[in-house]
């Protein structure tokens, strides 16, 4: 009788460490750093730092929340499928990010010990991502230039778009609807924009009518700030979009609109996998 034997990994789990001087500095990012994951990191952008593609039968969680394990002791976690990734403080100066998974095969990875190393840098990939995507977003100031540019109208083709104003309420609003309630797979359409728009802020649909939000749907997606989902006619933002949003959050306050409510419902998924 051959007898032998085989080693493998249920749970893996990859964390990098940012180590401050002093704590003050990392208890301000890791604040900024959640409230950019809650409203900037959504379905697709995990897509993108995982790697992975999305489509209409995702099995498992797709969700990034901030659990409060201990009193002032906050984690944010983003989930995909059987894995998720996490940022907390740890030992008072050290900033974590963690990639755990409890499947390496949604990772297209095999989960005995001689595929280890292949599991490391996969795993050491993911982080830089997330790592990058922080940087990005925390890395903002005010890019006079950019908003200069977006002010300004631009020719594509034979079709004008106007300029884009960042004192725009009507712009502001729209900006407000994507990221507080865009965090689904396949966009928003129309409809559901300027019903989130109305429902949010209290408004009326002689305040806001259908054909101003198709204007403004157009002026972004002209400006590059909006994109369609392949070819239907649901719009989300673009990389572009969200450093537009930070530049504009770093700007001016008047994005910080007292008495919103949440969206809800969210709009169904029907995006397809590429």
């Amino acid at each position: 009788m051959n007898l032998s034997r085989f080693y493998a990994l249920a749970q893996v789990e990859y964390a990098r460490n940012f180590i401050f001087k002093r704590h003050f500095p990392i208890h301000k990012i890791f604040e900024r750093s959640c409230e950019i994951g809650l409203w900037r990191l959504t379905a697709n952008r995990i897509s993108e730092i995982l790697g992975v593609r999305l489509n209409r039968r995702l099995r498992g969680k797709l969700a990034t929340v901030l659990d409060q394990i201990e009193h002032g002791h906050h984690v944010f976690r983003a989930y995909w499928k059987n894995a998720f990734l996490k940022q907390y403080e740890k030992f008072a100066r050290f900033l974590r990010n963690e990639l755990c998974s409890n499947n390496l095969r949604d990772f297209g990875l095999k989960k005995g010990l001689d595929h280890l190393d292949a599991v490391r840098t996969r795993f050491q990939t993911i982080t830089d991502r997330f790592a990058s995507f922080q940087a990005q977003c925390l890395n903002v100031h005010v890019d006079f230039p950019l908003l200069q540019r977006l002010a300004l109208p631009i020719p594509v083709g034979s079709v004008r778009y106007p300029g884009i104003k960042i004192h725009d309420t009507r712009i502001i609003r729209l900006f407000e609807v994507f990221l507080h309630g865009g965090n689904t797979v396949g966009g928003w359409t129309a409809k559901q924009i300027h019903q989130a728009v109305l429902t949010t802020f209290h408004l009326s649909a002689k305040d806001y009518g259908l054909n101003q939000l198709r204007y403004d749907l157009h002026k972004l997606k002209g400006h590059g700030l909006l994109q369609r989902d392949g070819t239907r006619y649901a719009y989300r933002l673009t990389i572009k979009g969200f450093r537009w949003h930070s530049c504009f959050c770093s700007s001016t306050s008047a994005s910080a609109v007292p008495g919103q409510q949440p969206l809800s419902p969210h709009p169904q998924s029907r995006s397809r996998a590429r």
